[in-house]
């Protein structure tokens, strides 16, 4: 797992923790995924398409399986995650009641790994971590750029909610 960690940021931490947790954490998620999209568009730019047509392959199922989402959070760290979506049960049992086994699915992208890190037999053509090392400056300032005014907003709102009630 890769981590990037961004300082100096201590007013925008010290101001997100004032908030109540019911509206920092949705504040903070959304916030994240505008940096885990940059990253993922970045992936999808970079996955490398099917050369030849290939019966038992789709071009373009792999950059179709690359998705960004929000990790469950762990005390006040929160996390973003890029990765290869396998596909679902639903999704493995279809295709195994129209065409039998599901290692002829053309939809699965599991060969991501072989791409990505290589085998003994080809080289490796990554493009997660490309992707990642590209983007990843970009993605903590748009983060920053994003969660800034979000939170300057609701501890607005909150403010006169406070002295509403007054």
């Amino acid at each position: 797992m890769l981590t990037v960690e961004v300082r100096g940021l201590r007013e925008l931490r010290n101001a997100l923790l004032a908030l109540p947790r019911r509206i920092a954490r949705p504040l903070l998620n959304r916030s994240l995924m505008v940096g885990g999209r940059l990253i993922r568009d970045e992936a999808r730019a970079r996955v490398p398409l099917l050369r030849v047509p290939d019966r038992r392959r789709v071009r373009g199922a792999l950059r179709r399986a690359i998705h960004a989402g929000v990790a469950r959070p762990q005390g006040h760290a929160a996390s973003v995650w890029v990765r290869v979506r396998p596909l679902t049960r639903g999704q493995i049992a279809a295709f195994k009641r129209r065409a039998g086994a599901g290692a002829q699915n053309p939809l699965d992208p599991f060969y991501w790994r072989w791409l990505e890190f290589g085998t003994s037999k080809m080289a490796a053509r990554p493009f997660l971590r490309p992707a990642f090392e590209a983007k990843k400056e970009q993605a903590a300032r748009a983060i920053i750029a994003d969660l800034r005014p979000r939170i300057l907003a609701e501890a607005e709102k909150l403010g006169r909610r406070t002295m509403g009630g007054l």
